[in-house]
């Protein structure tokens, strides 16, 4: 398996060599320090976002590879990536909820199967060290109680509706703002 995926960046690496697209943005480093830059976008091919940022730095003359072994994150466009260890292996993951709640989407790779580039969600919560994959598709309700079970109103408020991917986003929000 980590053959196939030392391919796909071998694949991605070449691909960049096309004309896209620098957006304002941003990485932090593992000093925690936040530069900024331009990020190269890749509109061909989504899932490089969550292997690899294109980054030009203020002094840099062109975007350098950045990965996630070797970067804390980087953000453009009121998005965040957040470099996480996945299954041994280091890559970005968007943040869509932060707070007592992480909530993260994750789209693996071509070279691991993942050929209709479908997501992941995964969610964490503070004091834990492990992350649970959510199913938006399939009884959201009682995949996320045992995550928001501290808050007993908010419980009790879910009971009444149907939770899709974005009234679970809405309701992480509320859970993190309520429970900071």
């Amino acid at each position: 398996m980590k053959a196939l995926f030392f391919i796909y960046l071998v694949c991605v690496a070449f691909s960049t060599i096309a004309q896209d697209d620098l957006v304002p943005g941003y990485i932090i480093n593992v000093k925690n320090d936040t530069i900024k830059g331009e990020i190269k976008l890749s509109p061909k091919n989504e899932m490089d976002y969550y292997v690899k940022v294109l980054f030009k730095g203020p002094k840099a003359p062109k975007a350098k590879p950045q990965l996630p072994a070797k970067i804390h994150g980087y953000g453009f466009d009121n998005k965040y990536f957040a470099a996480t260890k996945y299954f041994n292996n280091w890559v970005f993951m968007q943040v869509v909820c932060r707070g007592k709640l992480m909530f993260y989407e994750y789209k693996p790779p071509v070279a691991l199967g993942n050929d209709k580039m479908e997501s992941i969600y995964l969610i964490l919560k503070s004091g834990t060290d492990e992350m649970v994959q959510i199913f938006p598709e399939a009884k959201v309700k009682k995949q996320i109680k045992p995550f928001i079970s501290d808050d007993k109103e908010l419980l009790k408020e879910i009971e009444k509706e149907e939770l899709d991917y974005a009234k679970l986003v809405q309701l992480i929000d509320k859970y993190n703002s309520r429970n900071p």
